[in-house]
């Protein structure tokens, strides 16, 4: 089950860097970073109270450790990591963003050993090799890097990510409520991204506050979803799978962003070497990944 919740997570993630991409001529301000947040901090908030909370939620200083681990993965989560992935996309496109985001295993790994003794087994690093060796095949040859400003960006994103995973991992073992995790995570977030429009910049409060809300139209609000839905469906499979797994299944995010670019951008997908070899390593990876 986790590992279809990581599949469907990186769906949404790889359709959200089509999004963003075909949106960045229009905008204004932060490109709607910060509302994504915002709605990843209401949807979740909203299904929680529908949900009901986890009998394990009790007042204690256990809960109070485990909510701060929720809201630093989501500080990396939602304003590092997203809002590096906003500008690596607008700089390389989808998929050259995408395959950066590839390297989120490299370090989700060793952290993921190092904070929550999390080592992968057997078939999770055999299937991840191939998973990953697959992205890179079909990403080496469809998408080149793009400048500097963008690969660091992009490095930076991964690594904000693979951070915020173990971080997550960590908080679930103790509360296992992936909605309650999402969402204060995602309001941490945004408390800071109010903090840094009142602190910063030489434009007064009032145009600052503006600017986080000045990009809200339909192709910022849809970004603003996916990310929500894929973040959501990334903490319910660390839930119920491993940090390796999660951080590799993701990787195949890289696939559906070239294909919703070919759909939606009109960018060709032709069969090459490539293509083909990639989709094997995919596929076999993937397979070991799932019925793992």
């Amino acid at each position: 089950m986790g590992e279809l919740f990581a599949l469907l997570s990186a769906a949404c993630y790889g359709i959200a860097g089509v999004t963003i991409a075909r949106s960045r001529s229009q905008r204004r301000g932060d490109g709607g970073v910060f509302l994504s947040v915002l709605m990843t901090t209401l949807l979740t908030g909203a299904l929680w109270l529908l949900a009901g909370p986890e009998t394990a939620l009790q007042s204690g200083a256990p809960n109070k450790q485990t909510l701060a681990l929720f809201a630093l993965a989501g500080v990396f989560a939602t304003v590092l990591g997203r809002l590096f992935m906003y500008r690596s996309t607008e700089i390389l496109g989808p998929v050259g963003a995408a395959m950066l985001r590839r390297l989120i295993p490299f370090f989700a790994i060793p952290l993921a050993i190092l904070i929550i003794g999390d080592w992968p087994g057997p078939a999770e690093l055999i299937g991840g090799v191939l998973v990953v060796a697959g992205v890179f095949a079909f990403a080496g040859g469809a998408a080149p890097l793009g400048t500097l400003a963008g690969v660091l960006l992009g490095l930076l994103s991964a690594a904000s990510y693979a951070l915020s995973y173990s971080l997550r991992k960590l908080g679930l073992l103790q509360l296992p409520d992936p909605l309650l995790a999402t969402c204060v995570g995602a309001m941490a977030g945004c408390l800071c991204y109010v903090g840094w429009a009142l602190l910063s910049g030489s434009k007064d409060k009032g145009t600052r506050l503006h600017d986080l809300f000045v990009d809200r139209n339909p192709e910022f609000l849809g970004t603003g979803l996916l990310l929500s839905a894929g973040q959501t469906l990334q903490l319910a499979a660390l839930l119920h799978t491993s940090v390796t797994s999660v951080a590799l299944i993701g990787a195949l995010d890289v696939l559906f962003s070239a294909l919703f670019a070919a759909l939606m951008l009109r960018q060709r997908l032709r069969a090459t070497p490539h293509g083909v070899m990639a989709t094997l390593l995919v596929g076999l990876g993937s397979a070991l990944l799932l019925l793992n």
